[in-house]
């Protein structure tokens, strides 16, 4: 591909920077001038595997009519292009394909650059025609001052919409685009359509990101990560894609490695990146819903969203390095799962530190810890007796219950008669059976904590302890026994959810800033992994309301904030596994101190009343 890049000048602002020099910046072998990592032609070969060899013819300086000012309400496209063509330019040179279109038009103006009017660095189209050629596409940008301003990246970028149709991964937060007028950064500075083209002065720009490598076809390499166990990620391997497939059309995962090296050596971060894509996504939407979803999504390892929340355009955390375990599973925050919340069944784990050459596991990992133990000391069940008949399982272990099934093996002639109740270690009890089955003999089942909501209230307790299982027959006639029953526990960690809660029934002061605030101390050490906090506060205007929530060492992040309108009572659990959600950035925060809800009334008139909050909080390992 040949563009045509046209310098101009103003009548009042000129340039230092001369043919000669753009022509290296856009065509040089080995180019370093100013710092730049490369020229853009080397930079599109590079990415593209050598697929786009894209050179430009460099004419000018030519002089406009006017000052520079006068260009912020007159786009000088036109005369720029009616000079260079004045001046002897053969634009059938710049028609690739023989279809009366130029490939590519660069205008390049003297002076800083202009965020302003219509000297804002852009790309669009404009419909002119000379003789049997016709515009479409073109770039309009600064050349700067003198040759110490010139960087790749600006040109770069727009260039991959003119000559690849590559869109914006970023969020313009523009009603009239998607109806969705909230600002984010999209996919951040991990790519050269994001705000990557601004990585060092926009003289070391980020590479294209691989979802768009695919799609416009620079990528004759996919490996498959729904067969593979054990991966190697080569940084630079721009013909190659690390990709795993759904179920679902359209959607699909893409790894790559993003070591800070060569191109990424300006990223804020350094390891492996993990893009969720679908093609039907629009950038314009960060909710990270089943039908508002970004097209490619960076998985930030450190479960912030910051980019969707617009926080930054990429911090240190981002990327995944140094994982001894599961990176990323359906349980994970970041998650693998589909947009529609389902498992897609990608599993990441044992990520290497970052390099050239980075590797890591796909798949379901090793089982986890698991205990079985049972009792088998077989104990007659009284008759029509309310006390009924008590069994203990003793558990030496540590750890903490993540899933488990409970076996049952009774002898009765009328089961309708039995209840069956465990309790836990802490004192936790769960009714396995409570007198269904009528006159069915014998009852020989299992119990899951994953399909009976009863058994769910010990999940994230602690295992050790005793286990009593108490069967009741509390009707006469039938008779039976427990011969035997059982647990098998599969554990996590050492530790057991640490909870609080706190009742201050504290009026919220009406329109004001000062607001109400209420504290939980925790003991216990560790780190937070997920995290729950329910509200209860009576308020007969919620839209008034806005809610902070501040961990020991000061993190703050904002729970409510003026949102539900005239609705009355705030009465909600908020979740750090749900999809964008604001607690996801406390994880790895020290769980011991002092955390403190605030509680502020905003607007006249309505008033309420913080009746109750509690935390419940999963410890990290």
């Amino acid at each position: 591909m040949r563009g045509l890049t046209i310098l101009v000048e103003f009548q009042d602002v000129q340039t230092t920077v001369t043919q000669a020099d753009l022509h290296d910046l856009l065509n040089g072998e080995n180019y370093a001038r100013n710092g730049n990592f490369c020229s853009a032609r080397e930079y599109f070969r590079i990415v593209s595997s050598g697929k786009l060899d894209y050179t430009n013819d460099v004419v000018g300086p030519f002089r406009l009519s006017q000052n520079r000012n006068s260009y912020l309400t007159h786009l000088l496209v036109k005369e720029a292009l009616d000079l260079a063509v004045a001046a002897g330019t053969d634009l059938n040179r710049y028609d690739s394909r023989g279809e009366g279109v130029l490939d590519a038009l660069n205008i390049l103006y003297a002076g800083q650059t202009q965020y302003d009017g219509e000297l804002w660095p852009h790309n669009f189209n404009i419909d002119l025609r000379y003789g049997n050629i016709s515009t479409n596409l073109y770039l309009l940008t600064s050349a700067g001052r003198s040759v110490s301003d010139l960087s790749i990246g600006t040109f770069c970028h727009e260039n991959g919409h003119l000559l690849c149709r590559f869109p914006d991964m970023y969020d313009y937060g523009a009603v009239n685009r998607e109806g969705d007028g909230v600002k984010s950064a999209g996919i951040g500075s991990y790519c050269l359509m994001g705000s990557g083209n601004h990585l060092n002065f926009g003289r070391t720009p980020s590479p294209v990101c691989a979802y768009l490598r695919d799609l416009v076809g620079w990528c004759d390499n996919e490996i498959s990560l729904n067969s593979a166990t054990e991966v190697e990620a080569v940084h630079g391997d721009y013909r190659s894609v690390l990709k795993f497939k759904t179920a679902v059309p359209n959607e699909y995962f893409i790894a790559e490695n993003r070591s800070k090296l060569g191109l990424d050596q300006y990223l804020s971060s350094s390891g492996l990146a993990l893009y969720h894509c679908d093609i039907m996504g629009s950038n314009e939407f960060q909710q990270g819903t089943g039908q508002r979803h970004y097209q490619c999504a960076l998985l930030q390892a450190d479960g912030h969203t910051d980019l969707e929340h617009n926080v930054n355009q990429g911090d240190g955390d981002d990327l995944f390095a140094g994982v001894n375990g599961v990176a990323v599973s359906h349980a994970t925050t970041p998650s693998s799962r589909l947009w529609n919340g389902s498992d897609s069944g990608l599993v990441l784990s044992s990520v290497a530190m970052p390099g050239a050459r980075l590797k890591f596991r796909v798949g379901e990992v090793a089982p986890e810890p698991s205990i079985r133990a049972e009792n088998t000391t077989t104990v007659m069940i009284p008759d029509n007796n309310p006390a009924g008949v008590s069994s203990t399982i003793s558990i030496g272990e540590s750890g903490m219950v993540k899933q488990f099934t409970l076996s049952l093996d009774i002898t009765h002639t009328y089961i309708g008669d039995l209840i069956v109740e465990l309790t836990g270690p802490g004192g936790q009890k769960a009714i396995l059976h409570n007198r269904t089955g009528a006159g069915t003999d014998n009852l020989v089942t299992s119990y899951d904590s994953m399909l009976l909501a009863a058994l769910a209230t010990f999940v994230g307790l602690s295992v050790q302890g005793d286990w009593v299982l108490k069967v009741q027959d509390v009707a006469g006639q039938d008779v039976g026994k427990l011969n035997r029953w059982m647990l098998d526990v599969v554990v996590e960690g050492g530790a057991q959810i640490v909870r609080g809660e706190a009742a201050p029934k504290l009026f919220i002061p009406d329109n004001t800033s000062a607001g109400v605030s209420s504290s939980i101390t925790l003991n216990q050490p560790g780190s937070v992994s997920q995290m729950k906090v329910s509200i209860d506060i009576t308020h007969t205007y919620i839209g008034d309301l806005r809610i902070e929530f501040v961990s020991p060492v000061g993190r703050r992040i904002i729970l409510h904030s003026q949102l539900g309108g005239s609705q009355d009572n705030l009465v909600v659990t908020y979740d750090s596994m749900a999809p964008l959600s604001p607690l996801s950035g406390l994880a790895g925060q020290p769980i011991q101190g002092t955390w403190t809800l605030r509680v502020t009334d905003v607007a006249r008139a309505d008033t309420g009343t913080l009746n109750t909050w509690s935390l419940e909080i999963m410890p990290m390992g």
